[in-house]
């Protein structure tokens, strides 16, 4: 599904109000530090995933919420999804909206390998269906996407850019680096799925086809997912 739907943050944007602070995800288990490195001032450690930003963040792995917001972003040489994991209900909705640069958001399943070439095995639910979003080039634009089903769901942005402006569509094997080679990559947790590699795809290794900085991430989303549905929250 492809909506360009006006949400809070885009009606805020068109009517000029000062913009929300956008949010970076964490687990927070009964009072503890933050998992998933984020330290005492509630930013993120840039120590174990190679991301080189600090996101203020409020939502919390292990609390999931109805609705959320996930901003896509770009400053000077990387790019990120914020939050970076994000749990929500089922039935509940994600919307992705543009910050800066230009970005798409497309689901690791074997159908978007055109998009995405190292999508080549599923990262989401078995019997679930994949989306694939439009390029994103306007500040503002969004893309809203509802999850009927508990699971674990992964995604990449496959925008290249080059010197005739952003692309995608030719993956990590081009001559131009993708966003998903520099780690922007996300992950939705819905509902409580079982902490289960048989029946949840992106809770396995990651593929030896993923670019280097992206199967980093995903060890990283493993462990805060891990602790997320085991130890974190009350169902």
């Amino acid at each position: 599904m492809n909506n360009h739907i006006p949400t809070r943050r885009h009606v805020l944007a068109l009517g000029g109000a000062t913009a929300i602070t956008a949010v970076a995800g964490c687990v927070n288990s009964s009072g503890s530090q933050p998992l998933g490195g984020a330290d005492d001032e509630g930013n993120d450690d840039t120590s174990n995933s190679g991301d080189d930003h600090n996101h203020d963040h409020d939502h919390e792995l292990g609390h999931p919420e109805a609705s959320i917001e996930v901003s896509m972003e770009s400053d000077e040489d990387t790019h990120h999804f914020v939050p970076h994991v994000v749990h929500i209900e089922e039935g509940g909705a994600v919307t992705w909206y543009l910050e800066s640069g230009a970005h798409d958001t497309v689901a690791y399943h074997p159908d978007n390998s055109n998009l995405l070439p190292s999508s080549t095995e599923r990262r989401i639910p078995e019997d679930t269906h994949p989306w694939a979003s439009d390029l994103y080039r306007t500040e503002g634009e969004t893309f809203e996407r509802t999850f009927e089903e508990s699971g674990v769901y992964d995604y990449g942005c496959t925008v290249v850019e080059h010197g005739h402006g952003p692309d995608r569509g030719r993956g990590h094997h081009g001559h131009h680096r993708t966003h998903e080679e520099t780690g922007m990559v996300g992950r939705v947790i819905v509902g409580w799925p079982e902490y289960d590699e048989d029946t949840e795809p992106a809770l396995r290794a990651p593929q030896a086809d993923l670019p280097d900085r992206a199967r980093r991430e995903f060890d990283s989303f493993n462990e805060r997912t891990e602790e997320a549905l085991r130890h974190g929250g009350h169902r």
